[in-house]
């Protein structure tokens, strides 16, 4: 049973990938889900209804929507759902209280991750380059360390209280949470790299979602190729204000062509037309990236192993903290540059692609990670580390 959270629609698609994958390899699979989502009748997976919170600011602290009464009747529901299907596996991707439920269940859990939703991961190092200024880094990681374990441990306060009503005492921190029996981690090393994992800790690579239908508008094929093209996505928790910035930077600039998708909350049709503009609502980013020079994106993870899968530079604008972080590596690993959305304007956008597209070095380490991850398959590495996990459980 697939437990991933309805919190934006990232968590959803990478467990279709690798749900996708496990039933290749003759494994049945279910879903636990807040609604009959298309994606997952497209597929013909089965279905439980358990709760989720609704989110309409991604920018702000979602696991301030979860209430202790909330969090009861989300385990209360996936345990039913446990009940009726009765897996021998349950595998999450940032549903906190499935950690829980499977717990209670006495069902083997795998959990799905971000490298840096991990205990293992210190953001100083993507801060203050540690070769660069160590004794900062060191004071800054001494410093840090408390206050990010406080800062944890109050976020998970409702989770913690009901699995302490359940008996469980060793889930206590946010990302206590989000390891399972086995932790699959959704990056590479070389991108975003942790610190003295244990053995049942394992790096899968990105997982990569392109959509059902993998067709691209016919507008493409007459993008002028003398143009820089570029591609900006608000993706799927969207941001108006990457959308002004974008129209700001680039509206009727004769150099310049831009191919922008608004993602699943913004109405591409209410936006104001623009000759050099092209909106569509999703078009799959691994296919539009090619005719592209650079990409605008607000960091999300899936976006950024894009533009690296097709060595892209990033110009990354995050609103929220898991954006900035994927910001922050982007520029650790000089494969784009971020900047504060609430900081700069159309110009410093038009710039910034300028030097992006002209940065030889910059170049250089985006061949190093397309190389890199064309010989990575997030999904199969997930789905035969899970079949290895049945087989030796």
């Amino acid at each position: 049973m697939i437990v991933p959270s309805a919190i934006g629609l990232s968590h959803l698609t990478r467990m279709l990938l690798i749900a996708h994958e496990l039933a290749a390899r003759d494994t049945q699979v279910s879903f636990a889900f807040n609604i009959e989502n298309k994606l997952l009748k497209q597929y013909g997976f089965e279905v439980f209804l358990i709760p989720e919170v609704k989110i309409k600011d991604f920018s702000s602290n979602v696991f301030a929507a979860y209430s202790p009464s909330f969090v009861k009747q989300c385990v209360k529901d996936e345990l039913t759902a446990i009940k009726t299907f009765q897996p021998d596996l349950i595998i999450g991707d940032f549903r906190h209280t499935a950690a829980i439920s499977s717990r209670v269940a006495k069902i083997p859990y795998i959990s799905v991750v971000n490298a840096y939703m991990t205990d293992f991961f210190n953001p100083v190092d993507v801060m203050i380059p540690k070769a660069e200024r160590p004794f900062k880094h060191f004071w800054a990681s001494l410093a840090a360390k408390p206050i990010q374990a406080i800062q944890k441990r109050a976020l998970a306060t409702h989770f913690r209280a009901v699995a302490r009503g359940y008996g469980i005492k060793d889930l206590v921190s946010l990302y206590d949470f989000l390891k399972g029996d086995l932790t699959l981690i959704a990056d590479v090393p070389e991108f975003c790299g942790l610190h003295k994992i244990p053995p049942n800790y394992r790096y899968i690579g990105p997982l990569i979602w392109e959509g059902l239908n993998g067709e691209l508008p016919e507008f493409v094929a007459d993008l002028n190729s003398s143009k820089k093209i570029i591609y900006a996505t608000a993706g799927n928790t969207g941001s108006e204000r990457l959308i002004e910035l974008v129209f700001d930077a680039f509206k009727d600039d004769p150099s310049y062509e831009v191919v922008l998708t608004t993602g699943a909350f913004l109405n591409p049709h209410k936006l104001p037309p623009a000759k050099n503009i092209h909106i569509e609502k999703f078009i799959p980013g691994s296919k539009i990236m090619p005719h592209c020079r650079a990409v605008i994106h607000c960091g999300g993870n899936g976006t950024t192993y894009q533009a690296l899968v097709n060595g892209r530079p990033s110009l990354v604008l995050p609103f929220n903290n898991d954006q900035r972080i994927n910001a922050w590596l982007v520029k650790k690993n000089r494969v784009g540059f971020p900047c504060s959305p609430g900081a700069i304007t159309g110009k410093h956008i038009r710039a910034m692609i300028d030097h992006l597209i002209q940065d030889a070095d910059i170049q250089q380490n985006l061949q190093k990670f397309k190389q890199l991850l064309s010989t990575t398959d997030g999904p199969k590495s997930a789905a035969e580390h899970v079949m290895r996990f049945l087989a030796n459980k």
